[in-house]
């Protein structure tokens, strides 16, 4: 290629070439104002999506502060001397218990015993424990002076036993009894204390004498004891029942305890005391001891 050549391809490529922009002051002034008009329609544009989101979200964030926070008022920073307007309240939506309270159950003919027993009796499970440990706790509470031995029976049995059972009747509330018997002796002599501590069983309250009575059907003299404020009944029999004396109280949630000894005992190869183990204010005392109360 010559010379000549070059230059007319040059030539060529020039003219199929776009001209150059304009260099007029007026022209170029007129496109940066272009320029800048659609900057800040972008700008606007974006600025709208997060304004419509927070507007969105504001009433969710002022129902969660408004729930979340404690009755007094909220303060950004410290204390001011101007009081600002109170805000609009928000309507938020009262908290609505779940929480069905549970009615005792009341018994029916033919129903089932409860939690699988065979009987009234629990011989398993917490109830079983809870009639023991109503028996450690007995045996703990002898005055000095006597003792709770595992003494036997002719036969091998024990003479310290608990039970729990099932108490309702057909029509009545669901309620139990926990009671345990164990032997006292002093010296070669041997008496017997006797524990129930019988759940609420949805009765009204009664006289503290005629709560006493009730008890095995005892009869006898008895008494009301001042124990602290509470009233106590205490039933004397005079040896004219299996029992020479209880203590009865009623707790004010319907749980009700009873205390009684005797000198004797069925078992006939040991002598009798020939005194009780408890005075009848050291009995009223002590059947009110919280450690004999059992409400379930």
């Amino acid at each position: 290629m010559n010379e000549e050549d070059l230059n007319e391809a040059l030539h060529d490529v020039m003219v199929r070439s776009s001209p150059p922009p304009s260099m007029d002051p007026a022209y170029a002034l007129d496109q940066a104002r272009r320029v800048r008009k659609r900057r800040r329609a972008a700008w606007a544009a974006a600025s709208v999506v997060p304004l419509v989101v927070g507007i969105a979200a504001a009433p969710a964030l002022v129902a969660h502060y408004a729930g979340s926070r404690s009755a007094g008022p909220m303060v950004a920073g410290g204390p001011s001397t101007t009081q600002s307007a109170p805000a609009t309240p928000v309507a938020t939506p009262s908290a609505v218990s779940t929480v069905t309270p549970t009615a005792p159950t009341t018994r029916k003919s033919n129903d089932p015993w409860p939690e699988g027993q065979v009987d009234r009796t629990a011989t398993a499970g917490p109830r079983a424990v809870r009639a023991v440990t109503l028996m450690n706790k007995l045996s703990s509470s002898v005055p000095p002076g006597f003792s709770t031995p595992n003494l036997k029976y002719p036969d091998g049995r024990s003479m310290r036993w608990p039970q729990a059972q099932y108490a309702s009747n057909d029509g009545e509330q669901d309620y139990w009894e926990y009671m345990a018997v164990i032997p006292v002796q002093k010296d070669d002599r041997v008496g017997q204390l006797l524990v129930q501590s019988t759940t609420p069983d949805g009765k009204p309250a009664i006289d503290p004498c005629k709560l006493a009575k009730k008890f095995w059907g005892g009869t006898g003299t008895c008494a009301v004891m001042n124990v602290g404020g509470k009233k106590v009944g205490v039933l004397t029999t005079n040896g004219h029942g299996s029992y020479d004396q209880w203590a009865a109280y009623r707790y004010d949630d319907g749980t009700v305890v009873y205390l009684a000894q005797t000198k004797k005992t069925d078992n006939p190869a040991v002598s009798p005391l020939k005194q009780p183990a408890f005075t009848s204010h050291q009995l009223a005392e002590l059947v009110t001891s919280p450690k004999f109360k059992i409400s379930t």
